[in-house]
């Protein structure tokens, strides 16, 4: 199978690819190098009404560019519906949840074959490691057709917008489908890309030490190449780690007519679980992940609309006492596997305009997992047995175990397996705005949901 793996590896060295997505947006693509990325660029209506300050620029002195970003802004919840609670209890615990972040950056080109890029950001409430470096890297050009990044910076390989099972492989935190515009955290790697002369294609190719133990052997390689053909941006790659579940992936985003269409697929030889408790090549399962998605947009009404299906066929299972005791020392994976096991769909639906008043708008949210993983009963025979055996040998040690299984278990539970959200928004002018409306979590399709109604405010904010 090593040998398979390696022959993939070899194969997909050589498609040729095209440019991927930008790994930064304040300043302009992170390809400037080789020209412009007109994917997702802001319209601007009148540019020479702009100020330097309204494009996030603080200092330009031609070579070196510092600037930034300030979000506040306030939430005001409560529960008007939950099953064995009352309202007068719910209205009692209304909650009041502040939100103030910023992020900094400066971005220097001592000339046009080099850039260092820095991003810092701040979050309340300040306490512990206030300033959070998201980003510290340098490129620099090496003739042509070949740059190189080294630093920390964010992969965007995938093509998803709420999943990103291709970017996972290389970051260190996975896209919040609720917040889906905030940046995912990147690792520390050395970048190389290809541009193949005379055409849209390219190659990308990654490096990824481990910062756990540094040894030269468990560092992370990657390589994708992608290509242009029909109008169709179509990719394919591989990831190697010692000792790791070895990947193979591919990539679409093209459009039919008015549809802009994506999806992704990735193919891992072996569980996450049974490379942590095994790490032979023999015998592993194929685990396979998968997501495809389109978006459209109406002028007239203004509507746009973007849904993403997403299949994680990942092996959690906490049915038994072996299971829970792996998963509470691997806490990692359960972060990453127990929400998005199976059958997942994301949907976003806003209407801007609303009756001709350009101040008024509606968004809709839906976020749902189909699939429920297997827990254990911690009142079960196999828990009643243990408990019993660990307390005749520590008085106590048993009754601590099984605490700290149902407090895990009861966590699980009780997180949602489907939110919904509608929200109607007003903007008082460029700097203030409110959006009210429902808020509904599922935590399990067999009972009743929580319903909440929410009022968000918007406080200022913006570049600087």
């Amino acid at each position: 199978m090593k040998k398979t793996f390696l022959f993939i590896l070899v194969l997909l060295f050589t498609i040729g690819t095209i440019t991927a997505q930008s790994d930064d947006d304040l300043f302009g693509s992170d390809d400037d190098f080789f020209g412009d990325d007109d994917f997702l660029i802001e319209e601007v209506e009148d540019v020479s009404a702009k100020t330097d300050l309204s494009k996030g620029i603080l200092f330009d002195n031609g070579s070196v560019k510092i600037g930034g970003s300030l979000s506040a802004s306030a939430s005001l919840s409560t529960v008007v519906y939950k099953e064995d609670t009352e309202f007068i209890d719910n209205l009692e615990a209304t909650t009041l949840t502040p939100s103030l972040g910023s992020s900094i950056t400066i971005d220097a080109r001592p000339n046009q074959d080099l850039r260092l890029f820095s991003r810092f950001n701040m979050n309340y409430p300040f306490s512990g490691n206030v300033l959070q470096v998201k980003e510290m890297f340098t490129d620099f050009n090496a003739g042509d057709y070949a740059s190189f990044r080294f630093g920390l910076h964010t992969v965007t390989w995938g093509t998803g917008l709420f999943y990103s099972p291709v970017s996972d492989m290389i970051n260190t935190s996975s896209i919040d489908p609720e917040h889906r515009d905030e940046q995912v955290d990147g690792s520390l790697n050395l970048r190389a890309l290809i541009n193949i002369p005379g055409t849209m294609n390219n190659l990308w190719f990654y490096v990824i030490p481990d910062k756990g133990t540094w040894q030269a052997r468990d560092t992370a390689l990657a390589i994708k190449g992608e290509f242009v053909t029909g109008g169709w941006e179509l990719g394919a790659g591989a990831f190697y780690k010692y000792n790791t579940a070895p990947r193979a992936m591919l990539t679409a985003s093209g459009s039919i007519k008015k549809w802009a269409l994506f999806g992704e697929a990735v193919y891992q030889y072996g569980s996450d679980r049974e490379w942590i408790e095994n790490q032979s090549f023999d015998d592993k399962k194929s685990v396979f992940k998968a997501t495809a998605g389109f978006m459209r947009s109406w002028s007239d009404p203004n509507i746009s609309l973007l849904a993403q299906y997403y299949y994680d066929g990942n092996d959690f299972d906490a049915s038994t006492l072996k299971d829970c005791m792996f998963y509470m020392n691997n806490m990692n994976l359960v972060m990453s596997e127990y929400g998005t096991k199976g059958h997942n769909l994301a949907l976003s639906l806003g209407f801007s305009k609303l009756f001709g008043n350009k101040d008024l708008s509606l968004s809709i949210f839906g976020l749902a997992n189909f699939t429920k993983p297997a827990l254990i009963d911690p009142n079960g025979s196999e828990i009643n047995n243990t408990v019993s055996i660990l307390n005749i040998a520590s008085p106590g040690s048993g009754d601590e175990l099984r605490a700290g299984i149902n407090q895990a278990i009861e966590s699980l539970k009780a997180s949602p397996r489907g939110i919904f959200s509608v929200s109607l928004n007003y903007a008082f002018n460029d700097n203030a705005s409110m959006g009210f409306g429902p808020y509904i979590t599922v935590a399990d399709w067999k009972k009743s949901p929580v319903v909440s109604m929410q009022i968000n405010f918007t406080l200022g904010g913006g570049k600087f």
